[in-house]
């Protein structure tokens, strides 16, 4: 048996289901549609909430944990934000967005399933690098810097929108 097919073999059966439910939220950016303001910012949300579960209880210093967590919030932010596509139409009155289809929902969550999956693995047959800081300042920094590159998008989208609001109540 192939090591791969190790690998999978011994992925809890709990676990693919969630996989293709993240997958399934990430394709589903793919396409053009319409989107209330209101859940713009549930999907990073849950991602940073993911990463600041993972860095507690870890090995890694709590001050070495928070300023891997904010660096790493703050450089997905900032590249979040510069990779965000104009929206193709900002509707105030029914407080919605139409996105154009953007892959970068799919990369994240397919580079989050990815990390996850990597170090479930890692501490799976090292059982002993659970006690090394380096290893959960890894997984702290790379689910951070995933959930900040949404955060800098859909915060991007809401400030589009806070002006595209703003220029229309001025304009009355």
């Amino acid at each position: 048996m192939s090591a791969i097919a190790k690998i999978v073999g011994h992925t809890p059966v709990w676990a693919l289901p969630l996989i293709v439910a993240v997958l399934w939220l990430g394709s589903i950016n793919l396409r053009e549609r319409h989107v209330p303001l209101r859940s713009l910012l549930i999907f990073p949300a849950v991602m940073l909430a993911m990463s600041i579960g993972n860095s507690v209880g870890t090995s890694a210093a709590p001050g070495a944990a928070l300023a891997d967590w904010l660096c790493s919030t703050a450089i997905g932010a900032v590249i979040g934000w510069y990779l965000t596509q104009t929206p193709r139409a900002i509707t105030p009155g029914a407080a919605q967005l139409m996105l154009p289809g953007s892959a970068i929902p799919l990369i994240v969550c397919i580079a989050l399933v990815i990390l996850r999956y990597a170090f479930g693995y890692i501490y799976g047959r090292y059982p002993e690098l659970r006690a090394d800081g380096n290893y959960a300042l890894l997984l702290i920094g790379g689910g951070a810097l995933l959930g900040g590159v949404m955060l800098g998008r859909y915060g991007r989208l809401s400030l589009w929108y806070w002006l595209a609001t703003a220029h229309r109540e001025i304009s009355r």
